[in-house]
């Protein structure tokens, strides 16, 4: 069994530090989760508060941009389509939005990016003051107050590009690149990428992925998030999603392989299509724990429910002295809860068969 989806994002994601993807419901609330969901990783990997004042800025105000342009594109049977996305790759933070736009409104979106991209500092900040003065011209959004300021704040060009949907509407990606540290010469990763990344996540109904060390994440946000995606799924179905969902990250924190710096890192997504919610997690184990893993997930699957439940009676009356994967409540929990057998497999790093890449899927 395999779970296709997270095994690409874990490969696409490999040099990142971090990743955060969302293509779910967008309004104000989405925007406060995503920011407490990685402040724990912006105050780690920043080292000075005007940098993280500056990421918290370029995240908000593209962000918004969605929500204030995005959503107008959209016809009456979509419920969703844009794409947020932060990234740390290559000593680099890279924010990528992608929206609906109606097509008589791109020459006028284009003359803007393309005249702030062409102006050097100097006369981009004359621009900028002369534009703030004019109020008439601020209101009616004038040559770009908000491309002005990204750029001022990044000193990056803006990435952009226009997908021709139908005869009426486009898709826009934007992209903004704040490096961590300024003397990094490195080229940009392009925003090609995305296009890749919002396919691969629609063709799998997946709503949110996230790859990154999560014993810095805050739990309760992505909780948040996946409650605001939910429809009319009863309140016993929201609780095993949750539950399902809290495993998942735990498992990552606590029994991904740690690299060089001691940091635990893994991947996961959560999905929903037809009712069914999926919840995925992609991590390397450590070589010696990698069979005992296998053979208790088989263990688990050849289990009935109630012979699960009755399995995991037995070790809370017990109890284990051993810490190690095996004495876990965990993937029992997830067994149970899951309305399929656990759905796991062990790839390399080029994606071979029976590497020590482990990944693991449930459903709600």
């Amino acid at each position: 069994m395999e779970d296709s989806v997270n095994n690409a994002l874990y490969k696409e994601l490999e040099n990142d530090d971090l990743s955060f993807i969302y293509l779910g419901k967008f309004d104000n609330n989405i925007l406060g989760f995503a920011t407490e969901i990685l402040k724990g990783h912006m105050t780690q990997a920043l080292d000075t508060e005007g940098k993280k004042n500056k990421l918290s800025f370029l995240m908000i105000e593209s962000f918004q941009n969605i929500l204030r342009y995005g959503l107008l594109g959209r016809q009456e049977n979509e419920t969703s389509g844009e794409i947020f996305v932060v990234r740390k790759i290559f000593g680099s933070y890279y924010i990528t939005t992608g929206n609906f736009v109606e097509n008589d409104k791109i020459d006028n979106t284009r003359e803007k990016l393309e005249r702030v991209n062409s102006l050097n500092a100097e006369d981009l900040k004359k621009l900028f003051l002369q534009t703030l003065q004019n109020k008439k011209l601020s209101q009616q959004g004038g040559a770009g107050l908000g491309f002005m300021e990204m750029v001022r704040k990044t000193k990056e060009k803006l990435e952009f590009d226009f997908v021709k949907i139908d005869e009426n509407r486009s898709f826009f990606y934007f992209q903004l690149r704040l490096k961590d540290k300024d003397t990094d010469e490195r080229p940009s990763i392009g925003i090609s990428w995305a296009k890749h990344l919002k396919e691969l996540m629609e063709t799998h109904k997946r709503f949110i992925a996230m790859k990154g060390d999560f014993n810095r994440t805050a739990v309760n946000p992505i909780l948040s998030m996946a409650e605001n995606n939910f429809g009319g799924e009863s309140v016993k179905t929201q609780r095993t999603v949750y539950h399902i969902l809290v495993e998942m990250l735990q498992n990552i924190a606590k029994h991904a392989k740690a690299n060089e710096e001691g940091i635990r890192i893994g991947l996961f997504s959560m999905g929903y299509d037809e009712g069914i919610y999926t919840v995925s997690a992609t991590n390397e184990v450590c070589p010696e724990e990698k069979n005992k893993l296998k053979n208790y997930i088989e263990s688990l699957n050849s289990k009935r429910k109630e012979d699960l439940d009755e399995y995991y009676k037995m070790i809370l009356r017990n109890g284990h002295a051993d810490e190690s994967i095996l004495s876990g409540l965990g993937l029992i929990d997830i067994a149970r809860d899951s309305i399929i057998k656990i759905d796991y497999v062990f790839k390399g790093k080029n994606q071979e068969e029976d590497g020590n890449i482990f990944t693991i899927s449930a459903k709600a």
